[in-house]
């Protein structure tokens, strides 16, 4: 393999985002019937599968000659240009959102970022964040959370581990979080790259977060807000190339989970495997944990491994985990 995906692999090589485990999960195979397995994307050293894509574009950035990165986020891709810039010597300004927990914020400025609150919404954000960029006397590079090919090609390379960690199994399905789109159209390169043609792609959302669902079901571009615990699904608008690639692959399933199973799943996660993952994660783990939804899909998927892409997320910890139980399954 050569051009922008060598790059990728290069970023690997050179530490600035891991190999992650994939691991059988006993509980989740018995629930199902079937072998599913957990691709460990939340071992990512800051937290979140974002280290690949923010690695692969950050080099990239820093043979052209940058000397700062500026972000919009709502935390986990902040985390992730703060964790590689520090490690690639670059300066990071991350703008954040009013949602944004104070944890997060304070894991920010530990990895040396400067951090700026702005806005309602990560929308509100990025707009100041591009106003910031073109203000910059330096050599200033935007950093979208998720609308970059440099970003795509580096979250592919979880696929690539996959095939190579399943023996060149191809899964009868693999379940990713949407929020912008960015995890989605990375895992679309790799299995297109990889040959997989009857892998059904299921796309997971929470309810008041669905802007992939909302474009790829009902034709509705771009949504009037955000309602949803999973504030790091937080975009009002799917990227465009999100659509496109789901429509060339074909196999392409819009799962929406409330808020409450969401947080189930994030609790059975934590009792079952002893891992915390935020809600926007746990809209992937929710397709199998949730009988409602697991009923709606699983039956009709034909024989083979599921893969779960356990994207991670720092924004939990275990009094908020607590919390959202209290909040929304009591």
């Amino acid at each position: 393999m050569s051009g922008p995906y060598t790059t990728a692999s290069s970023a690997r090589a050179a530490g600035l985002f891991y190999e992650t485990p994939l691991l059988r999960s006993v509980p989740l195979s018995s629930l199902c019937g079937r072998d599913v397995y957990l691709k460990m994307d939340g071992l990512q050293a800051s937290g979140s599968f974002k280290d690949r894509g923010m690695a692969h574009l950050c080099l990239e950035l820093k043979e052209t000659g940058v000397q700062r990165l500026v972000s919009s986020s709502g935390g986990n891709a902040g985390l992730a240009v703060a964790t590689v810039g520090a490690r690639l010597g670059i300066p990071v300004d991350v703008i954040v959102p009013q949602t944004t927990k104070p944890m997060v914020i304070a894991k920010l400025q530990s990895l040396g970022a400067s951090v700026t609150v702005h806005g309602e919404n990560w929308n509100a954000a990025d707009e100041y964040t591009r106003e910031k960029v073109t203000q910059s006397t330096e050599k200033t590079a935007y950093i979208s959370p998720y609308d970059n090919p440099l970003l795509w090609t580096g979250h592919s390379t979880l696929v690539d581990e996959i095939c190579e960690q399943l023996h060149n199994v191809e899964p009868a399905a693999l379940i990713v979080s949407v929020g912008g789109g960015g995890l989605l159209c990375g895992a679309l390169e790799g299995i297109q790259r990889n040959g997989w043609k009857s892998t059904t792609v299921v796309a997971a959302e929470t309810e008041g977060a669905a802007s992939f669902g909302k474009a790829w079901t009902e034709g509705i571009e771009r949504l009037s807000s955000i309602d949803s615990i999973a504030t790091s699904l937080g975009a009002l608008q799917v990227t465009p190339v999100a659509l496109q690639r789901s429509k060339d692959h074909g196999s392409v399933t819009s799962i929406r989970c409330t808020d409450a199973e969401a947080v189930d799943a994030c609790w059975n996660m934590a009792q079952d495997h002893r891992i915390l993952v935020e809600p926007a994660c746990g809209a992937a783990l929710a397709t199998l944990y949730s009988e409602r939804l697991r009923n709606s899909w699983l039956a009709n998927l034909p024989e083979g491994p599921i893969v779960v892409e356990v994207c991670g997320g720092s924004g939990v910890n275990m009094d908020l985990l607590t919390q959202w139980k209290t909040e929304f399954l009591q």
